[in-house]
């Protein structure tokens, strides 16, 4: 298995290469074969998300505002550090910056909202979103906190900024609908959804030519609680699903699930109104959640969810604390993923094609769980809080056996054989004995 991890401390990127059952807490367990270091930046230039868009390019998004393009080769190891006599074959990455566009975060616009806030501490833009634009594959957007909303041109692996828009802030996420995509008609408008802390879940149509970015719906609130208070406000995360059977597919019907910070998961139908279908709390004591992701269903290229019904769905959900639960939407905790393995807050986690679940965070270890038995497939110590982890690919690096430990195979073998034949002999022996003391 190939692993691309960002990690903070260093701003680096760092490639791990490892067999399943590998456990760096475990001395006589298998050990990563290669765990190499590439473009440190340092803290303040540490690698927010990573993003692949092809074979050998990845899209990077930093913390001092820059999108890098990298070019990703595999190359030989150097001759000093091979032995092929009783060593594994295996090539190594190669990262290198071929472009790179800066000045995308804008901490004025979230400095301003502090100044009416309580809290204390200073607020950082940041970015939440780079992917591809649906049906465009030649243009990527990349979103900020600030509600920035960058459509970046990449073309031959150059990079530039080709329109910008600005939302209301703060932003916790925006997602670009994938769903049912009409790449042929020109006058395809691309849907996306957006929000974030006291700021409702919004609807809004960019232009064609990304000229205009429009909004045409917007979200209420639920009811307030048994004690007749506001619910806070806060979305994290959306998902796109399919559309219901009674949506006007030429219309502006569109049905997707969000989860709210203090765990509640939410199923919209812009159909059937503004407010939320339903709403169950999948964390218990409103704990904070943090992330969420569908294990049992086909995803689009960008995360959505290839169905319509909500209540056959399985979802991941992690929490402020350690906690990674499997649930699912009655709501009812299936299982959890690390039990008293995970030590502290996870930072980042995927599902890879429904079979692995890539997680990292706090306790600054890399791990890949099954995600249907939940068993624990590898885990390697990085020295570092993780943000991001991209698997490149799964192969398994074939470890030969030295020569030496064939050689005393056989003879072990040999041995053993000589031995069963001794034991036979002298089995008969004795029977031949006992036949004639009979006799007598």
């Amino acid at each position: 298995m190939r692993l691309l991890v960002a990690c903070d401390d260093s701003g680096s990127i760092k490639e791990v290469l490892c067999n399943r059952k590998t456990d760096t807490s475990v001395q006589t367990a298998p050990q990563p074969f290669h765990i190499g270091t590439h473009l440190t930046e340092g803290l303040a230039n540490r690698v927010e998300i990573m993003q692949k868009v092809s074979d050998d390019s990845i899209l990077v998004a930093r913390a001092n505002g820059t999108v890098q393009v990298l070019k990703l080769d595999l190359v030989s190891r150097p001759e000093e550090n091979q032995n092929s006599e009783i060593g594994p074959n295996f090539d190594i990455s190669d990262l290198k910056v071929v472009s790179s566009v800066q000045g995308l975060l804008d901490d004025s616009v979230l400095l301003e909202l502090h100044k009416k806030s309580k809290k204390r501490s200073t607020p950082r833009d940041g970015f939440i979103a780079l992917q591809t634009v649906p049906g465009a594959s030649d243009k990527v957007v990349c979103a900020s906190k600030s509600g920035h909303i960058h459509i970046l041109s990449l073309k031959d692996n150059k990079l530039h900024i080709f329109k910008s828009h600005a939302v209301k802030a703060p932003l916790e996420f925006v997602q670009f609908y994938d769903n049912q995509i009409d790449v042929a008609s020109k006058k395809r408008f691309t849907t996306l959804a957006y929000g974030g802390e006291e700021n409702l879940i919004k609807l809004a149509k960019l232009s064609p030519n990304f000229d205009k970015l429009e909004q045409f719906w917007q979200a209420k609130n639920v009811s307030n609680d048994k004690l007749d208070l506001k619910v806070p406000i806060w979305p994290m995360q959306l998902k796109f699903m399919n559309p219901t059977p009674d949506a006007d597919v030429n219309g502006d019907d569109y049905h997707f699930l969000a989860l709210n910070r203090l765990g509640h998961i939410r199923e919209y139908d812009t159909k059937r109104g503004r407010k939320p279908k339903s709403s169950h709390p999948l964390l218990p004591k409103n704990e904070i959640a943090t992330n969420l992701q569908v294990l049992n269903t086909d995803l689009t290229p960008l995360g959505n969810i290839k169905s319509e019904s909500f209540d056959n769905l399985e979802v991941l959900i992690t929490d402020s604390k350690r906690n990674v639960l499997a649930c699912d939407t009655s709501p009812r905790t299936i299982g959890k993923y690390g039990a008293g393995e995970i030590t502290g807050a996870t930072t980042f986690v995927s599902v890879v094609e429904k079979k692995y679940l890539l997680q990292c965070g706090l306790d600054r270890y890399v791990r890949i769980f099954d995600v249907e038995s939940r068993a624990l497939l590898c885990k390697v110590y990085l020295g570092a809080k993780a943000s991001s982890v991209l698997l490149i690919d799964d192969q398994e690096v074939e470890v030969p056996q030295p020569e030496s430990s064939e050689k005393k195979r056989k003879v072990k073998d040999r041995d053993v054989e000589a031995e069963a034949l001794e034991d036979e002999e002298i089995w008969t022996t004795l029977e031949g004995t006992a036949k004639k003391t009979r006799t007598n």
